[in-house]
C-alpha cells in the first residue's frame, strides 16, 4: 500500500483514528484509487467511479457515526480526519464528495414531525451514497440574492440562478436556498431530473478546481412542495450562523499542507523544508481544532480568524514552494506542484466570508511594512 497523507511528518494519521474502521477505509480508497488518477482527475473531471469508491468504504456514512466507545476518539476527530484524508490525496473529488454535508446538517436540523419524516425518508440514502446531493446556498449572503422563493399552494416557486453548483451532472439533487420577500430563507431538496426546471448555462472554465463539474444552474419557476422543505429562518439569523461556522480553520486546508509537505519530502533537497511545513501546520491544526472544541459557536471569532487566515497563508506559501522545487515543469498542466498552487488559491475562497477575507489579506501582507 502506498504511505498515508503526511506519514513520516507531524501531519501523520495518529495510531488511534488510523486504527478506526471508517477512517481504515477511507485511507485505503484515497491510496488506492482516488491518489493514482488526482492529475488525471483535476484535468478530466471526477468520474462517478470515484463517488461510488467513497459510497462503497461508508465516507458517507460520516453523519451519525460513532467511534468504539473504548477508542477514546470522538466524531468530530473521525470527521476532521476523513476530510484531511481526502482533500490530501484528490481534492477535485473532496470537493464534490462534500457537496452532501449542507443536505447532512440540514437534515439533521430539521424540527418537528416533519423533521423527523425527512429523516427518516432521506438520511439512509444519504449515509449509503445512493441519494447524491449537490448545493448551492452561499449566495444568500449577498445584498442581493439570485435566487427567490415564492409562496404558492402547498409550497414554494423557485426562481433565479444559482452561480456555482459542484457536481452538476453527477449529483441526483440540488440542496438550494433562496430569499422570500420578507428576506427570509428557505431551504429545500430539487431533483435534477430533466424536466424539473433546473437546467445549467455556460459558464467560463476555472482555473482552479475545473474537475468539480462546477456550473451555473438556472432554476425556472420550480414548484417545491411543503414535504421538500427543510427549514425557513430570518436570512440575517442564518448569515450570523454562517459566519461563526466559518471563522474556524477547515481541515481541508490541513489536507492540502499533507500534501504540500509530502511533496517536499520527495523533493531533494528540500526534505527538511516539508517536515517544517509539517510541523508548524500541525501546530495551527491543534490551536485551530482545540479552540472549536473548548468554546461555543460565536466565542473566540478573533482568535478563531487569526488561525484560519494563517492557516491559509501558509498553505499558500508551502505550495509556491513546491513549485519553486519543481521549476518550469511546474506551469505545466498535469504537473503536482502547479495543481497544489491553484488548488491552495482556491481555498483562500471556499467558504470565504467578509471578515475572513479583510484578515487574510492582512495576513499575507503583514510583513508591507517591515
Amino acid at each position: 500500500m502506498q504511505s498515508h497523507p503526511g506519514a513520516g511528518t507531524a501531519l501523520a494519521t495518529p495510531p488511534a483514528l488510523a486504527a478506526d474502521p471508517l477512517v481504515a477505509a477511507v485511507l485505503r480508497t484515497a491510496v488506492e484509487v482516488l491518489r493514482p488518477r488526482a492529475e488525471d482527475t483535476a484535468r478530466s473531471g471526477v468520474p462517478a467511479s470515484h463517488l461510488d469508491a467513497l459510497a462503497a468504504c461508508g465516507a458517507y456514512g460520516l453523519v451519525g457515526y460513532g467511534p468504539a466507545a473504548d477508542s477514546g476518539l470522538t466524531p468530530r476527530q473521525v470527521t476532521r480526519e476523513v476530510h484531511e484524508v481526502l482533500a490530501a490525496v484528490d481534492p477535485s473529488t473532496w470537493f464534490v464528495w462534500t457537496q452532501h454535508v449542507p443536505l447532512a446538517k440540514g437534515l439533521l436540523k430539521a424540527a418537528g414531525p416533519a423533521g423527523e419524516r425527512l429523516r427518516e425518508a432521506w438520511l439512509p440514502a444519504l449515509t449509503g451514497g445512493r441519494l447524491r446531493p449537490t448545493a448551492g446556498f452561499a449566495f444568500l449572503r449577498h445584498p442581493r440574492p439570485p435566487v427567490t422563493a415564492e409562496r404558492v399552494s402547498g409550497g414554494w416557486r423557485l426562481t433565479g440562478r444559482v452561480p456555482w453548483v459542484t457536481g452538476w451532472g453527477l449529483a441526483d439533487s440540488l440542496f438550494v436556498g433562496a430569499v422570500t420577500g420578507a428576506d427570509e430563507v428557505v431551504f429545500a431538496l430539487v431533483d435534477c431530473e430533466p424536466g424539473n426546471g433546473l437546467e445549467a448555462v455556460a459558464g467560463a472554465p476555472l482555473w482552479a478546481m475545473d474537475g468539480t463539474h462546477t456550473a451555473a444552474v438556472e432554476l425556472r419557476d420550480v414548484h417545491v412542495p411543503d414535504a421538500r422543505v427543510l427549514g425557513r429562518e430570518p436570512r440575517a439569523d442564518w448569515i450570523r450562523a454562517y459566519d461563526e461556522e466559518n471563522a474556524d480553520a477547515q481541515p481541508a486546508v490541513f489536507g492540502q499542507l499533507r500534501a504540500t509537505a509530502d511533496y517536499l519530502l520527495r523533493s531533494t533537497p528540500y526534505e527538511e523544508l516539508g517536515l517544517r511545513v509539517a510541523r508548524k501546520a500541525a501546530a495551527l491544526r491543534a490551536e485551530a481544532y482545540g479552540l472549536r472544541d473548548e468554546l461555543p459557536p460565536g466565542e473566540g471569532a478573533e482568535a478563531r480568524l487569526r488561525l484560519r487566515a494563517a492557516a491559509l497563508d501558509l498553505a499558500v506559501r508551502a505550495a509556491a514552494t513546491c513549485v519553486a522545487a519543481a521549476g518550469g515543469r511546474a506551469i505545466q498542466y498535469g504537473h503536482t506542484a502547479g495543481r497544489l498552487s491553484r488548488e491552495a488559491q482556491f481555498h483562500l475562497i471556499q467558504a470565504q466570508t467578509t471578515p475572513l477575507r479583510t484578515e487574510t489579506a492582512h495576513r499575507i501582507l503583514a510583513d508591507l511594512d517591515d
